[in-house]
């Protein structure tokens, strides 16, 4: 079956890219240039079947507990080849024969590889989820059709099996998962890259939320990293076009992070703990007897997910008042308490209505939310006052001041490109270039960029969106910006 699924699969993108070219303006009068293109999808589609076949045995030799390690390693290494040979193929065709190397061929083998990628991502799981989702936030080291490509991985994770996932918790609990609650549901109510939830209740009638980390994922992960530094080292020396080591960079740095559930419930009661003085926002309590380094035990609270509009209208809660809730915690999270919850993607907020009082904010999965250091704080704050007086080059010194390494000839446009990036939404901070366009320029200019920073810029970046499909006319900038402008009243907290 799962061999039959890949297939499938396989051959409707194969389809697809085919529509891709013919639709693309191909003249029959040009029987070269006709035989070139076609010749690039016969290549492609037949790595496609391998690439199938291989994702299918990799599947098996986890049900099997053989040979993973082998089969991912080929499975991986043959995408790369696809990836590889479909650029070095373009780029001596434009050495030797320029004519027959438009900008179309070269979108086109983004759009392919891309797609690749996303669904070998889907298939194999692990890592490459990880590095798909964190790459799709950056437009500067990656092709637009990369960041559009994997955007649809942030919710495109398969459920495991209640039968594994049973055995999972049995093992964390030390004894049956019946024997602990009173009631649990095997259909996960989410599942994500490295564990999935399941809604339980416990003997006295309260119910939990049971995040379950997937069977062996831990070592998976650490194989897929070892794996992926030896095809990105590669992929660097023939297509330095395609910026894939600050990726890994980012995944050597988080993934302990994530697979540490200890750390995770110790961050959830941290945060909880500093919003205790708001009622319009709640971190779930963890159940911590319950808890271990791979199960996550705590409170489940419902809520309205909080992009679904006709929902919060159909409840009485304006989009408007909530999108001024979501940027004013998040303000007060970065510039007054030290922390971050870093993953504010819709499926990780929920919307609460108070009678009398307006909405509350509901934050789930803290596998990232972390404490941020005063100096980051102050570098950040530094920043937003600098936009907000044009004074560029105290903007130059607050990137530095957070660790931004910048070329010494960076202009005044990039330099408001990258804090676009960084801040999220358009680089322009209006209705100018989007990030997707801006951001492959700055790679030029920007050397690295530090992990909490990126983790910042990622969070306000899902800020700006959702606050846009909340409300347009609102500015997610504008709002934290008139929040900086009063912190000076406030000492930050020490995290």
């Amino acid at each position: 079956m799962a061999w039959f699924g890949s297939h499938q699969d396989a051959v409707g993108q194969a389809l697809a890219d085919a529509r891709a070219v013919l639709a693309g303006g191909i003249s029959l009068r040009d029987p070269i240039a006709l035989s070139v293109r076609l010749g690039d999808l016969s290549r492609s589609n037949s790595l496609l079947s391998l690439e199938a076949n291989l994702q299918s045995l990799e599947r098996y030799s986890r049900l099997v507990h053989l040979g993973r390690r082998s089969t991912r390693s080929l499975a991986l290494a043959t995408l790369a080849a696809d990836i590889v040979s479909g650029y070095l193929l373009l780029d001596r065709r434009a050495r030797l024969w320029g004519h027959l190397t438009q900008p179309q061929d070269w979108e086109w083998q983004h759009e392919r590889s891309a797609a690749r990628v996303r669904d070998a991502a889907a298939s194999l799981r692990g890592t490459l989820i990880k590095a798909c989702q964190f790459a799709s936030t950056r437009p500067d080291i990656l092709p637009p059709a990369y960041v559009r490509s994997f955007a649809a991985l942030q919710d495109r994770v398969p459920a495991s099996s209640w039968r594994a996932i049973r055995r999972a918790m049995q093992r964390e609990l030390h004894r049956p998962p019946e024997d602990v609650f009173e009631r649990i549901e095997r259909r996960p109510i989410a599942a994500a890259s490295i564990a999935q939830v399941h809604r339980a209740w416990l003997p006295d009638g309260r119910p939990v939320a049971v995040k379950v980390q997937y069977p062996g994922i831990a070592g998976i992960m650490m194989t897929d990293l070892a794996i992926l530094q030896h095809i990105v080292r590669e992929v660097a020396r023939f297509v330095p076009e395609v910026q894939l080591q600050p990726i890994l960079d980012h995944l050597h740095e988080t993934l302990p992070l994530e697979l540490d559930f200890r750390r995770e419930a110790e961050a959830m009661t941290a945060l909880r703990a500093a919003l205790a003085h708001r009622s319009d926002v709640l971190v779930p309590e963890v159940i911590p007897e319950l808890s271990t380094r791979r199960l996550l035990v705590a409170e489940f609270v419902e809520g309205i997910k909080i992009t679904d509009t006709a929902a919060l209208e159909g409840a009485g809660i304006h989009p408007t008042a909530v999108a001024r809730l979501l940027n004013d915690v998040y303000a007060e999270q970065i510039f007054r308490l030290g922390w971050l919850h870093a993953d504010p993607h819709p499926g990780n907020l929920l919307v609460q209505a108070v009678p009398g009082a307006g909405p509350r904010l509901v934050l789930l999965d803290h596998g990232l939310t972390v404490p941020l250091k005063p100096e980051l704080t102050d570098a950040l704050q530094e920043m937003v006052t600098a936009l907000l007086s044009s004074d560029f080059a105290r903007l130059n010194r607050a990137l530095e001041t957070a660790g931004v390494r910048l070329d010494a000839d960076l202009d005044i446009t990039s330099l408001l490109q990258l804090v676009g990036v960084l801040i999220g939404g358009t680089a322009d901070g209006g209705g100018g270039s989007s990030t997707t366009a801006v951001g492959r320029q700055l790679g030029k200019s920007v050397g690295h960029i530090p992990t909490d920073l990126i983790l910042v810029g990622r969070a306000l970046g899902l800020l700006d969106g959702i606050t846009r499909q909340l409300d347009p006319q609102l500015n997610a900038m504008e709002a934290i910006a008139g929040y900086v402008a009063a912190t000076d009243r406030f000492p930050v907290s020490k995290a």
